[in-house]
């Protein structure tokens, strides 16, 4: 009697044992689909490209971005001075009794490079390091000696228009024409200038104003210019960290530089001076619309991004 049970006991582990085995085997074959070997003619046969990741194409657009010294000089004998903080360079030009003539600063985007850079201006004159204000007020004067610059040689330019040689006499051009062509340049829409810039990530009628700039150097300016002025003060500021780099134990995960709050402040300032359509767009972009966050540096001197200023 106790036989049976033990046999019919056996009989239906072996039964499990088996069905086991032909799940196992079964589940192997059915993923084990047979393929036919082949490879395509060479003519066929081709490779996906590897696409950049954003993040490489913002690194390499700003380390081509960086700048050199043009060399440029309004006057032989004058003095040149070279001044920086952290990611500036000033090359200032001195007349006599030290007056101001003119400057060229540069915007670092690497240290190692900055410090090659330095080294070589060092043959002009032995370079000087200024705190982070007094490079701002530097760039201040700079700007206001550019400005007058700039409309001495417009005031000259009007004054030749009005007098076009004709043969062996002069004649007066027309003084409405030259008022209407005055006000054309003033009365420039927000596309002025080349629209095509916009591509390049740079507001129309400007080649500073948006995420990088497509200036050949510091003096080449848009056709707004006073704006344009505005955004160049503001990427040469001497504190900040670029898109997707850290410094000063702060890291940049966005797409947008993030300077120091009093850069910001005197972007805003300046925009709002300027007073155009473009520059109200601008200001409107940037800070309410975007609203890039700033750098501020607290009590202890550890530095910590900010909220960005709104209400433009």
């Amino acid at each position: 009697m106790s036989s049976q049970p033990t046999k019919q006991r056996l009989k239906k582990f072996i039964f499990v044992l088996i069905s086991a085995l032909f799940t196992v085997l079964t589940s192997k074959t059915a993923n084990c689909k047979p393929t036919l070997p082949f490879s395509l003619p060479p003519a066929f046969q081709f490779s996906l490209p590897k696409f950049p990741t954003f993040q490489e194409i913002i690194e390499k657009r700003q380390i081509e971005a960086m700048k050199t010294y043009s060399g440029r000089r309004l006057a032989v004998d004058s003095l040149r001075m070279i001044y920086f903080n952290d990611q500036t360079i000033a090359i200032v030009e001195l007349g006599p009794e030290k007056l101001l003539l003119s400057c060229e600063l540069i915007e670092i985007y690497d240290d190692e490079e900055g410090a090659v850079l330095l080294r070589k201006l060092s043959r002009i004159n032995q370079p000087m390091e200024i705190n982070f204000y007094d490079m701002l007020k530097l760039m201040q004067q700079c700007n206001q000696v550019e400005k007058n610059q700039d409309a001495s040689n417009r005031k000259a330019q009007r004054f030749a228009a009005l007098y076009k040689r004709n043969g062996e006499r002069d004649i007066i051009v027309s003084q409405a024409q030259t008022s209407s062509n005055n006000a054309d340049d003033e009365t420039r829409g927000v596309l002025a200038g080349n629209p095509f810039s916009v591509f390049s990530g740079v507001f129309p009628g400007t080649k500073w104003c948006g995420t990088g700039d497509i200036a050949k150097n510091f003096h080449d300016l848009g056709t707004e210019k006073n704006m344009d002025r505005c955004c160049r003060d503001h990427d040469i500021c001497p504190v900040k960290v670029r898109a997707y780099q850290s410094r000063y134990n702060l890291t940049n995960n966005s797409i947008y530089t993030k300077s120091h709050c009093v850069c910001d402040d005197l972007l805003y300032e300046c925009l709002k001076k300027t007073n155009t359509s473009a520059s109200q767009v601008m200001g409107s972009i940037y800070f309410n619309l975007v609203q890039v966050p700033c750098i501020a540096e607290g009590p202890d001197g550890r530095m910590t991004f900010r909220n960005a200023r709104d209400g433009f």
